[in-house]
């Protein structure tokens, strides 16, 4: 509401209240006006549900992302999430990734580059890393798809050696050891289905039977490939 005093002794012209109010009008902000808000990409915490991808569940650190940007070489590439669940991209900065899906880091890349001026195509592809060692053909580490069994990473080493023990191989995970029969999973048995995760290793002893010193050992060396692998990673970023 508008208050005019009148004073006696002071004479309005007759045309400059209606202007006055047209000068509020244009002054005030219009209804629902926000201020700009800082360009940086959101964080969300579920995947859009979407028929024509699998659903690989939740990122974790040491998962490893394949980036692909149309036209933009010096951001595409292999990129692992840290200890502290980001990626750490050269020229870009970091962002979170760990906890989200996919799709998730997928949309907040492409904001982030949005915001940064471009009109990006993006596509982001998971893989788990997940070790094998012991009494195969050709251990090591592999980058895998989300969701892969314990039998196709034997599959992946070449499969064991004559002098392998599979009944008594193990799935060592976060420093505990898991018996897992792989017998009994060639012959069909639900053991084949074991979901491996990032950092998970497979271990196929000798005949003889398996020590809480293999498992120590195997560990150790698991260690050791996980760690050369991230150096190499590191180093072909820069």
């Amino acid at each position: 509401m508008l208050f005019i005093f009148r004073n006696p002794r002071i004479r309005m012209h007759p045309g400059v209240l209606p202007l006055l109010g047209a000068a509020l009008v244009l002054s005030s902000p219009p209804a629902g006006a926000q201020q700009a808000e800082v360009c940086s990409p959101s964080v969300t915490s579920q995947s859009a549900p979407d028929s024509s991808r699998r659903s690989v569940g939740a990122l974790r650190s040491g998962d490893l992302l394949k980036i692909n940007v149309f036209r933009m070489k010096e951001i595409s590439g292999d990129y692992l999430i840290d200890s502290d669940g980001r990626l750490v991209i050269p020229g870009l900065g970091s962002l979170m990734a760990a906890g989200l899906g996919p799709r998730d880091v997928e949309a907040n890349l492409r904001e982030l580059l949005v915001c940064r001026g471009f009109v990006p195509d993006v596509s982001v592809q998971a893989l788990v890393r997940v070790s094998i060692a012991g009494e195969v053909r050709a251990p090591g580490t592999f980058p895998v798809e989300p969701g892969v069994s314990v039998l196709r990473v034997l599959t992946l080493a070449g499969g064991q050696t004559t002098n392998a023990d599979l009944s008594k191989a193990h799935v060592v995970r976060e420093g505990r050891a898991y018996p897992i029969d792989l017998n009994a999973a060639l012959a069909g048995s639900a053991a084949g289905n074991v979901i491996l995760n990032s950092n998970d290793v497979v271990v196929v002893p000798k005949k003889g039977g398996f020590t809480r010193e293999d498992a120590a050992f195997f560990l150790g060396v698991a260690g050791v490939l996980l760690s050369a692998l991230n150096v190499v990673v590191t180093l072909t970023r820069r």
